[in-house]
């Protein structure tokens, strides 16, 4: 009877296993497939060059009174992407601001990530827009390639205020952005550029409802920094364009992101060669981060590039959230692009390419402020990992395309 019961066990073990497996390359399979399909319709949008002014954020408690005034201050318009947004006193105080915008007679249009929003109150987004708020989700899963649909998401974050003031780069809405830990790189815009981010707004939003929207002709005088925005679909496009980037490098190359998992060789290839043709080259990456697996997803990477002469430098302060990458110490690349398989593959992003300005310094002052509040790692590093650390990380090579 014993060994009828134990046969029993482990032939239902064993169909759940092959059941696991199958399930697991359909969605492998469907994930590769559907981005193929994608590919077609998936080329980037370069806008013009512009001139604009901006102002960078780090934290929560002086980023978001900027933010919220802002909105408060319009009189025609509000249009809001943002990635995620969760629940919370500060999601509250957010949507209690739209919906007395929308009250006022404000046209307030609101879009959130189907996926990012998971985590959000449902009882908010029919209270907006029962308030006169007009709200979609991107990127809805769908048929034939259903996984890739889940997995695939508008990881970008545009705000625009009346044609006046934009924002853009790494925060969402949400309690975890209020923490003191949480340190991030957000931009606010005026200038010419705006009219780039209400155009890329009006494009999703079309995409994801059909229907048009008011594209504004607001007259915006330049500012004092040169740039371009590039936006992505389905990652295409974004490690050609570092690539690019590291192959101008003469002197410097910093890269600043929330996780470093760069699975793609020839974005590790690019960095190698520009180091032996003698650029310094800086990672910095936090010790803690925001999700599972993430740091020892990174340490494979991280260990490669410590193995070819690079520096790398954990950010111990908190949860490091920007996004950045700076050639020469005089070109910006800041905005939505994680260095991970998801940018690379599976999100829609966008980043903006700037020159030489005054606001290269902020920038490069606060990457400074950062290195300083983190520390310097070498290859002993890895030796002291422990045993937990090291299974997660066996774990994490497998999964980490889904990360």
């Amino acid at each position: 009877m014993f060994k009828k019961f134990v046969y029993t066990v482990l032939w239902a073990l064993g169909i759940l296993l092959v059941f696991f497996a199958l399930l697991l390359t359909w969605i492998h399979h469907d994930i590769r497939k559907g981005r193929e399909a994608a590919e077609g319709n998936s080329n980037p949008i370069v806008y013009p060059v512009r001139q604009s002014d901006f102002k960078l954020y780090t934290k929560w408690d002086t980023f978001y009174p900027q933010f919220a005034k802002d909105i408060e201050e319009a009189k025609e318009y509000v249009y809001i992407h943002f990635f995620s947004i969760g629940s919370g006193e500060a999601s509250k105080q957010y949507f209690d601001l739209l919906k007395r915008k929308a009250n006022d007679g404000v046209e307030v249009y609101y879009s959130v990530d189907r996926a990012g929003s998971f985590k959000g109150n449902r009882k908010w987004f029919k209270e907006l827009e029962k308030a006169g708020v007009h709200v979609t989700y991107s990127n809805e899963p769908h048929f034939p390639h259903l996984w890739y649909t889940i997995q695939h998401r508008n990881h970008r974050r545009i705000a625009v205020m009346d044609g006046k003031v934009a924002y853009t780069g790494g925060m969402n809405i949400g309690e975890k952005y209020t923490k003191s830990s949480w340190h991030d790189y957000q931009l606010r815009m005026t200038g010419e550029g705006i009219q780039d981010f209400e155009k890329q707004f009006c494009l999703d939003w079309k995409h994801n409802t059909g229907d048009s929207l008011p594209i504004h002709d607001v007259p915006t005088e330049g500012g004092a920094t040169p740039h371009f925005l590039k936006s992505y679909t389905s990652g295409y496009g974004v490690v050609d364009d570092l690539i690019e980037a590291f192959d101008a490098a003469q002197k410097d190359i910093i890269i600043a992101t929330p996780y470093f998992i760069p699975d793609n060789k020839h974005f590790m290839e690019s960095l190698k060669e520009a180091k032996k043709r003698g650029v310094n080259i800086t990672i910095m990456w936090p010790k803690h981060s925001d999700g599972l697996l993430l740091t020892q997803a990174a340490y494979p990477f991280v260990k490669e590039a410590l193995q070819n002469g690079m520096n790398v430098y954990q950010y111990e302060k908190g949860i490091f959230h920007g996004k950045l990458v700076m050639i020469d110490r005089k070109y910006p690349i800041i905005g939505t692009v994680n260095i991970d398989s998801r940018s690379f593959r599976l999100n829609d992003e966008w980043t903006l390419f700037m020159d030489e300005s005054p606001f290269t310094e902020v920038i490069l002052n606060q990457v400074k402020q950062d290195l300083n509040d983190s520390s310097k790692i070498t290859l002993d590093y890895f030796e002291k990992l422990s045993v937990k650390d090291k299974i997660l990380m066996k774990i994490a090579k497998y999964v980490h395309y889904y990360l």
